[in-house]
């Protein structure tokens, strides 16, 4: 990796960096046996080889091509000269990228005598045995050998993208017992998920396969079976997923174990967001179990402690040959990240401390304590021009005027119709959105074509307002809405007695916003939807895109609060009381946020730490579209940078059988540090094409990674006309 401390790599460990002789510090590429990992030619964090020359043993042409001319590879000589030099790097530039990378994942790696490891975007590992190949994962290479059996660990679509091409061959699939379902059963699960999406409080739906596969054995933990005479325990692994398993083999005296995804490298984790579950001893919905399965995957970890083998080869990354100091390096970074997020947990408002305990345990131990923050001031009674109606409330002026926050239920038109025919409101003139949520959005439209009232949302939540089935996110409403009233986000307005001001507010989820209110002898009133409660924040579902950037989600709302409201009330529409921070209360949460970005720094593997907080920084939109068999459809593919420098993305598109670009591959794309970058795609439904669902996804190669089948889109196609 350049040299480059914790800088992610698809690599094994015996990687090494070659020194120049001579001339001035560089850092040039690793390598390995002669064998190259080469960049892209646009890839603008690999610096050149300049000065000094470096030998290269038995190097590969591809190898020979970047670091030496080709007429010198055979007698091994160094490149001497500039020229030589700018010749090979113009040579290289001619390469594919997909050739680059074929080149750095094609050698196989002997880990023990009759084990090889082939890295790629998935490890494969393949152990030949009385002419008969086991293969763990799969084989990453575009046209592996056969294989006889292949082990998979769990069911998530980018890892067991790894044993695809082994699938094609022929081989004979192991399993886990707890997730037969989510290998065979994915046509069951996407014709529900066309409609359960959109009130989708359960998130287990990160990266499912697009088609089943048949599993010849299942299998579950505690359990030994035998291939071609070697012994195969498996132990129960959940983490990343539910039902996850682990697979523990002996050769040569040395104990190996495959670990999917259980750890990645020195002790890290690949996400959070893949972690969302339900807490049932905590009465914690999987809407609420913020990466809950971090209980489980703790849980896991002593389980391989105890299970003591001397090496680690994960579905991602290095071979780990320390586990032991691995594995207590990763749980001491859980525990500490997580000690970090449960102090300013809005949850605990809701559900108190002996169910916060109880979370806390399954990750922290049974003596964990909690470094809560003191809970904000709290007042019980609302003005009297504020009237709470479920999760909603009114604003009503003098002359019986209504200004309404949300509109997520009938029972709240229901009531509004109540004031009307009791007196009490006269006419319902505004709507405000505060976020996209079902519970808050469900009968916006429905009030609307009740009252005629306007509708107002900051320019950032307009679309998601009026095309929720273009995302995938969770607590969709199925009801769009038309947002009639724009006004300039923070520019204040009169309205009645009344000065409003409708600000982004990217708090609670990415697409959310906040109304100030102030009237002349009151306190002045945030309407912050659900972004905090009087203990903290509410960050506790990871798919609604917390962003941890400066400037960005809650550090731009604490900011605001401080700046602008910092002696106002904040109305979270779930709750009876209003509430206020102290100065030093915000300045506290900015600080264990500050905190945990680089706590999350050190226990990801990625350049920045949102990548592992955000499974939507690379999406399609829309994430749904319909097109007739022989058309053409348009979509986009939307890519978030995180990263705190340009990058680079090769998007490879995965199309159903017979589907077709209207150009041979998307372009690749440069994205500025912390900018969202657009790739355009025409697709081509085949004429032949069946009626109903259809699922496209795309890999992503970027600078250290390649990405399988990273994310998807949801096509429904009807027949040709």
């Amino acid at each position: 990796n350049g040299g480059r401390s914790g800088a992610p790599s698809l690599v094994d460990p015996s990687f090494r960096p070659v020194t120049p002789a001579a001339g001035p510090a560089v850092q040039p590429y690793l390598l390995r046996r002669g064998r190259a990992r080469l960049p892209s030619r646009a890839d603008p964090t690999f610096p050149l080889f300049s000065g000094g020359s470096a030998t290269v043993a038995g190097a590969s042409p591809l190898a020979c091509l970047y670091l030496t001319p080709a007429s010198q590879c055979a007698q091994n000589t160094p490149m001497h000269t500039p020229a030589q030099r700018i010749r090979a790097l113009a040579l290289l530039s001619l390469l594919p990228a997909s050739l680059t990378c074929a080149a750095a994942s094609s050698q196989l790696t002997e880990i023990v005598p009759g084990l090889h490891l082939v890295s790629g975007a998935v490890n494969g590992a393949r152990l030949e045995r009385a002419g008969k190949t086991l293969a763990v994962y799969g084989d990453p290479r575009e046209n592996p050998p056969p294989a006889d059996t292949v082990l998979l660990t769990h069911h998530r679509r980018d890892v067991v993208a790894a044993a695809l091409g082994l699938l094609a061959a022929g081989v004979r699939v192991v399993a886990p017992e707890a997730e037969l379902a989510s290998f065979t059963q994915v046509e069951e699960f996407w014709s529900g998920f066309e409609t359960k999406r959109f009130h989708d409080y359960a998130q287990q739906t990160t990266k499912v396969l697009r088609q089943p596969i048949a599993v010849d054995r299942a299998v579950r933990g505690g359990e030994t079976f035998t291939w071609n005479e070697l012994e195969v325990q498996v132990l129960d692994a959940p983490g990343y997923t539910r039902g996850a398993v682990a697979y523990l083999i002996e050769l040569a005296g040395v104990r190996i174990a495959f670990t999917g995804e259980l750890i990645y490298g020195d002790g890290r984790l690949f996400d959070l967001y893949s972690l969302q579950d339900a807490i049932p001893a905590a009465k914690v919905g999987g809407y609420h179990g913020y990466a809950a399965r971090l209980g489980e995957l703790m849980t896991s970890l002593e389980r391989l402690t105890a299970a003591q083998p001397d090496l680690l080869i994960p579905a991602r990354g290095p071979v780990i040959r320390q586990p032991a100091e691995a594995i207590a390096l990763l749980r001491s970074r859980i525990r500490a990240f997580y000690a970090n997020y449960l102090s300013i947990d809005a949850s605990r408002w809701h559900f108190r401390d002996e169910h916060m305990l109880a979370k806390a345990k399954r990750v922290l131990g049974p003596e964990a304590t909690v470094d809560w923050m003191p809970l904000a001031e709290t007042v019980q009674d609302l003005p009297p021009w504020i009237v709470p109606i479920s999760n909603a409330r009114l604003i009503l002026s003098a002359d019986k005027k209504g200004f309404l926050i949300d509109c997520g239920s009938q029972r709240i038109i229901d009531e509004l119709k109540k004031l009307q025919a009791a007196g009490q409101l006269d006419a319902l003139e505004h709507v405000f959105v505060t976020h996209y949520h079902d519970d808050h959005t469900d009968q916006v439209a429905k009030v609307v074509e009740w009252s005629g009232a306007t509708v107002h949302a900051s320019r950032e939540n307009w679309d998601i307002l009026t095309r929720p089935a273009a995302y995938r996110l969770p607590c969709l409403t199925t009801n769009p809405i038309h947002v009639s009233g724009r006004p300039t986000s923070g520019a204040p307005w009169r309205w009645r007695e009344f000065e409003i001001a409708l600000t982004y507010f990217p708090g609670q989820t990415f697409h959310h916003d906040a109304l100030l209110v102030k009237k002349e002898g009151a306190d002045p009133i945030l309407f912050i939807g659900d972004s905090f409660t009087p203990s903290g924040i509410d960050d506790y579902c990871l798919l609604n895109r917390n962003l941890l950037h400066p400037g960005m989600g809650y550090f731009f709302c604490l900011d605001y609060v401080k700046r602008q409201a910092p002696e106002a009330l904040l109305i979270n529409q779930h709750l009876q009381p209003t509430f206020r921070f102290s100065a030093a209360q915000l300045d506290h949460m900015q600080t264990v946020l500050e905190q945990r970005v680089a706590l999350l720094g050190a226990l990801f593997p990625w350049d920045d730490p949102n990548y592992g907080l955000d499974e939507g920084w690379a999406r399609f939109y829309p994430y749904a579209a319909a097109a007739r068999a022989g058309e053409t459809l348009e979509l986009e593919l939307r890519l978030w940078n995180h990263s705190p420098r340009e990058r680079l993305f090769r998007p490879h598109l995965q199309l159903p059988a017979g589907w077709s670009l209207t150009s041979a591959s998307p372009n690749p794309i440069r994205v500025s540090r912390r900018q969202e970058g657009v790739v355009q795609l025409r697709l081509t439904v085949p004429v032949t094409a069946k009626p109903g669902r259809h699922i496209l996804t795309t890999d992503l190669q970027t600078e250290g990674w390649h990405l399988r089948e990273w994310t998807e889109a949801m096509i429904t196609v009807s027949a040709a006309n």
